[in-house]
């Protein structure tokens, strides 16, 4: 019975943590400034020529 109380910790603290993640991850990767970034990032992966259009 001892493990009830940590459950319930986790159970109500495990999904406002993950949210808080998501949220961090979604605004660091929505960001202007990253647009170049990730257009490079993107354009990598094209052969030679194919990026330009």
């Amino acid at each position: 019975m001892a493990h009830d109380p940590r459950g319930l910790l986790a159970n109500t603290f495990g999904p406002i943590w993950m949210m808080g993640i998501l949220v961090i991850v979604v605004i660091r990767n929505c960001h202007p400034k990253r647009r170049a970034t990730h257009e490079r990032a993107a354009r990598s992966i094209l052969p030679e020529g194919q990026g330009d259009a």
